[in-house]
């Protein structure tokens, strides 16, 4: 097996049970007030988790076949439709979508996507950036899933596609122990490091923080300060909707949040809505049609991209804004 070192860039999106403490701050921002400097667009993420119970059935089986065939489509219906509006969409899956697509990207299934497997058409035809995402369940780490990744010919991203903040619960995702190396669980051999984490949540969402900006947390209790030093970056994921991506073009205008720290939003796409009958209509004129009439007041990325921008375009300031 190769050796895999890569980055992460983590989202929060872990789906378990319990209560959050210490709580999600909400009065503190590191950001300056100025009126005079012209705002910067708020950097937007539009992404999809496939979560670790997709596809439903066994591994190989004609039920998850044609569960995993459904998803592909539904993947490549999303893929062109944020093509169509210009507005960069990125997947994250978990590890059981990647054994689906080794067992089932035959001859038969990639005719569609010019011989190859989903995953690289998406990549390199419709603009799709891909992270890894995992609940780290099943025998499965994050470091098994960027194997997957890389095995499969679309590995690279340094992206940690979801974890939880609080270091208080027990379902608590130690998210600094990536500021090493990790190894793999199914794969030992498999050597992965992630350097972005993206979000930040709470068992269900019960208690997200809400926060825009980049940053790089001290440690897992002092979360939200930022450690020039620290070797792991945390990109907000505001309010998870259009109106919240208005509030910091409005708060940027008003000069509330300075033109030298970079704003960030994200938005998660249900998987649901790719293959629901009416799902991405809905992803349409909820989503995509409202973010791409916003124009120069946002651009949309990937966390990839946000993080080299970041460095490129705001010096590596680490910035939050969290609102009263």
């Amino acid at each position: 097996m190769r050796r895999i070192l890569i980055a992460l860039v983590s989202q929060t999106w872990l789906a378990a049970c319990g209560s959050s403490s210490p709580a999600a701050p909400t009065s503190t921002t590191t950001t300056t007030v100025t009126t005079t400097s012209t705002p910067t667009p708020v950097y937007v993420v539009l992404f999809t988790h496939i979560e670790d119970n997709t596809p439903a059935g066994d591994i190989p089986g004609g039920a998850s076949r044609t569960n995993y065939s459904r998803m592909r489509q539904g993947l490549l219906d999303m893929a062109a439709l944020a093509k169509s509006y210009n507005v960069k969409w990125v997947l994250e899956p978990d590890w059981k979508f990647l054994l689906a697509a080794q067992a089932y990207e035959d001859a038969s299934m990639t005719s569609s996507t010019g011989g190859v497997n989903v995953l690289r058409y998406l990549r390199d035809s419709m603009g799709v950036a891909i992270d890894p995402h995992s609940h780290e369940n099943g025998g499965y780490n994050y470091v098994d899933v960027a194997y997957l990744l890389d095995q499969l010919g679309v590995g690279g991203s340094t992206v940690i596609g979801g974890h939880i903040w609080d270091p208080s619960l027990p379902q608590f995702q130690d998210w600094d122990r990536f500021r090493s190396t990790v190894s793999g669980m199914a794969y030992p051999s498999a050597r992965w490091r992630g350097d972005t984490l993206i979000g930040a949540g709470t068992p269900n969402h019960t208690n997200d923080p809400v926060v825009s900006g980049v940053w790089r947390p001290r440690n897992r209790n002092d979360f939200f300060t930022d450690d020039p030093a620290g070797n792991i970056y945390s990109v907000g994921q505001f309010k998870g909707d259009v109106d919240g991506i208005t509030e910091l073009n409005n708060l940027s205008t008003a000069g509330t949040i300075a033109s030298t720290c970079m704003k960030t939003a994200s938005i998660h796409i249900l998987p649901a809505n790719l293959t629901s009958a009416s799902g991405l209509s809905t992803v349409e004129s909820t989503y995509i049609a409202p973010v791409a009439a916003l124009g120069s007041k946002v651009v949309t990325t990937d966390f990839t991209s946000l993080i080299n921008t970041w460095r490129s375009s705001f010096s590596a300031q680490g910035c939050t804004y969290i609102p009263r």
